[in-house]
């Protein structure tokens, strides 16, 4: 893996060069007995056709109103309130987040079945998110991710591994220690007797400001290293050059990223089965002290319900090849 040798792979998930050296029943859309189903209210007197249609389908659009989310999906199963004005709602079918009212993403992977004549009553349960969950494709997603409501208490367990050396392993465990100013990660190696944690800074975004080893040494990025340009959708592009000093010596070296984002894909791991939006960058390190330069790519799966990638796969200097994957995780409980 490269950019921070390691710290770049997987974005905010992978192991770091210090951990592997030697980084609905809808209510909208009621039928007339005997006629086809009558055209919605659009909530807003503004609200165009093309609203109209997507409510009439079961589906939603960005900038949509609460109301005209009731309209086309019914009642969600969940609301979480995110302080100060957003809001994320849970479907059997994904998410829809909002911020000041109005949806700023959305993941949901199949429009509702029509309700049926006599309303069914049903006591959905709630997820376990710590168990596998399986997350079905869809065809036609027209959804944008928007950065994850990250809390205090997120906890996730990976993988790392060599495919090319079994005994190149690690598994390391991630748990949001805060999240105001920046969000702070406390990262654990689990195979090390008495390891003591690394911590990780980043935006709300995922992407790295600075890493702090337990004997004081560390790196910081200005700007942040952009793992993540969000909203993602499928055909974004970004392109960012950011500067890595050694906290102690204060080296610098430049790391290039280049960041396209895919299509949506099925992705098992051993955590579960969850339908992810694909993420490849392209990436160069350069040691001015040196003058090499160290191309890489790194591939990850991006899942919006855990909040982070599920799995990436990763090469560095001498096509060194590293696949991370999601073995366990729990979400921290709503403020």
């Amino acid at each position: 893996m490269l950019l921070v040798a390691g710290l770049l792979g997987f974005g905010p998930v992978v192991a770091t060069v210090e951990e592997t050296a030697p980084p609905s029943a809808t209510d909208g859309l009621g039928a007339d007995p005997g006629n086809a189903p009558a055209a919605p209210e659009v909530a807003g007197a503004d609200a165009d056709a093309e609203i109209v249609a997507a409510i009439q389908a079961g589906t939603v659009l960005k900038d949509m109103t609460m109301p005209q989310v009731l309209q086309a999906r019914g009642e969600p199963l969940r609301k979480e309130v995110i302080p100060p004005d957003a809001e994320l709602w849970h479907y059997a079918e994904g998410e829809v987040a909002f911020s000041e009212g109005k949806v700023s993403y959305v993941s949901l992977i199949a429009s509702p079945v029509p309700p049926p004549a006599t309303p069914e009553l049903r006591d959905p349960p709630l997820r376990e998110q710590a168990q596998p969950q399986r997350h079905l494709p869809s065809q036609g997603q027209h959804g944008q991710v928007g950065p994850p409501p990250i809390r205090v208490g997120d906890t996730y367990v990976y993988a790392s591994k060599n495919p090319d050396d079994s005994a190149a392993s690690l598994t390391t465990r991630r748990t949001v220690t805060a999240i105001a100013p920046n969000v702070v990660l406390s990262s654990l190696s689990l195979e090390r007797k008495n390891a003591k944690p690394r911590t990780l800074r980043f935006d709300r975004q995922w992407n790295l400001l600075a890493s702090r080893s337990p004997d004081g040494s560390g790196r910081d990025y200005a700007p942040p290293l952009k793992y993540y340009d969000f909203p993602l959708f499928p055909g974004k592009t970004w392109q960012q050059t950011t500067t890595e000093t050694d906290i102690r010596t204060g080296a610098v070296r430049t790391h290039t990223v280049a960041g396209v984002v895919e299509d949506w894909d099925v992705v098992t791991v051993p955590a579960g089965t969850f339908r992810a939006i694909k993420v490849s960058l392209r990436t160069e390190l350069y040691d001015p002290s040196s003058g090499e330069s160290i191309p890489g790519t790194d591939v990850s799966w991006y899942v919006p319900e855990v909040k982070r990638s599920v799995k990436s796969v990763t090469t560095g200097k001498g096509g060194g090849r590293r696949v991370i994957e999601l073995l366990q995780y729990s979400l921290g409980a709503n403020p």
